[in-house]
């Protein structure tokens, strides 16, 4: 029975390096072969496994000695390459049995590949002996980084929060850099515990597609982000300066940024609006009552606030109705804003009725 003593280079480090094409037939040819790779690259595992193919060629009676080599591009490519050379290898010498000689677990990869063409006898790995398990780990992680699903879940979330603490180091903000890391850590741990992935993908096609189009819709989001920012951080700085409870700061402070959230949503609407007009060549109808219903929702919502306040600071409920529930300033707003809110319930009803009636 012959026996064939199979050396497998799937990355062709032999061609590569050495400028030797595979199949690479008989010992003196291998010999030659790992000669010239050793002296290309003495650190390459690929020599040591050839070498030691030849000492278990010469171990054994009726055999052949072949080493087969891939591609640089390790993958399809690489094992199509491989299994012809094994077709033609078989076809020539033909053996009973193999024994494979491999440097580490990413040549194993193809075992299936050899074992559907002839039987595996033994298999060898070959090693240095101050590393005995590099190669395997560094396939290992060399796999687990080509996985999409790995590299989202895993990777990404640790490169940012490497370049976050690299620029913080460069700039001399080690404590704002740990900051920001928590924060992103909290974010990603706060998006995967509530799945919210799918909507993050969403928005961020959303942004990719705003961008390409030209869309009014994100950049007016993008402005209303910042106005509700300064908002947040001016109503921050005037209320830090007065001393009050928390309660007291708690109202005074959604009073601040109401009038300025409102903005920012008749900003969104309004870039909605333009996308749709130009883009879509239709209007939005629907969002003709949305200002008066948010001027009348400020309205009413600053007044409650304001009567909110005066409660805090007394406990009389005679006079705070006296005082302030039955002042001009108060019912102004209160009647202003049913009225607004009465006004745009009419316009939306009326337009309604027009549009609905044209468009039959």
């Amino acid at each position: 029975m012959k026996t064939l003593v199979l050396c497998i280079d799937r990355d062709n480090d032999f061609g590569k390096k050495a400028g030797i094409e595979s199949p690479i037939i008989g010992r003196e040819a291998n010999l030659r072969a790992a000669q010239a790779l050793a002296l290309a690259d003495p650190e390459d595992s690929d020599a040591n496994c050839l070498f030691s193919a030849i000492s278990t060629y010469d171990e054994i009676e009726d055999a052949e000695i072949v080493t087969v080599c891939g591609d640089v591009q390790v993958g399809t490519k690489s094992d199509i390459k491989i299994s012809n050379q094994l077709d033609e290898i078989i076809d020539k010498i033909k053996p009973d049995k193999v024994i494979l000689i491999t440097d580490g677990a990413e040549d194993e990869y193809i075992i299936p590949i050899i074992e559907s063409r002839i039987k595996i006898d033994a298999l060898k790995r070959v090693v240095v002996k101050q590393s005995q398990t590099l190669e395997g780990t560094y396939y290992l992680i060399k796999r687990l980084m080509d996985d999409e699903k790995l590299q989202r879940r895993f990777m990404l979330p640790l490169a940012i929060i490497l370049l976050i603490w690299g620029i913080s180091a460069v700039l001399g903000k080690i404590s704002l850099g740990f900051s920001f890391i928590l924060i992103v850590l909290g974010a990603y741990l706060l998006i995967r515990v509530f799945h919210l992935e799918k909507a993050m993908m969403k928005i961020g096609r959303e942004v990719v597609t705003g961008l390409k189009m030209g869309r009014m819709t994100l950049f007016s989001a993008i402005l209303a982000i910042f106005i509700i920012i300064i908002a947040v951080v001016s109503a921050v700085n005037v209320l830090s300066n007065k001393e009050l409870t928390s309660s007291e700061y708690s109202i005074k402070f959604v009073n601040e940024i109401l009038w300025w959230f409102i903005a920012s949503i008749l900003l969104v609407a309004l870039g909605r609006l333009i996308d749709a007009y130009f883009k879509e060549k239709k209007i939005l109808w629907g969002y003709s009552i949305l200002p008066f219903t948010l001027i009348a929702f400020g309205l009413i919502l600053s007044a409650s606030f304001n009567i909110l306040i005066e409660i805090i600071h007394q406990s009389s409920f005679h006079s705070i109705f006296t005082q302030y529930v039955l002042s001009v300033p108060f019912l102004a707003k209160i009647i202003g804003g049913i009225l607004i809110a009465f006004i745009g319930s009419v316009l939306y009803h009326i337009i309604e009725d027009v549009y609905g009636e044209g468009k039959k």
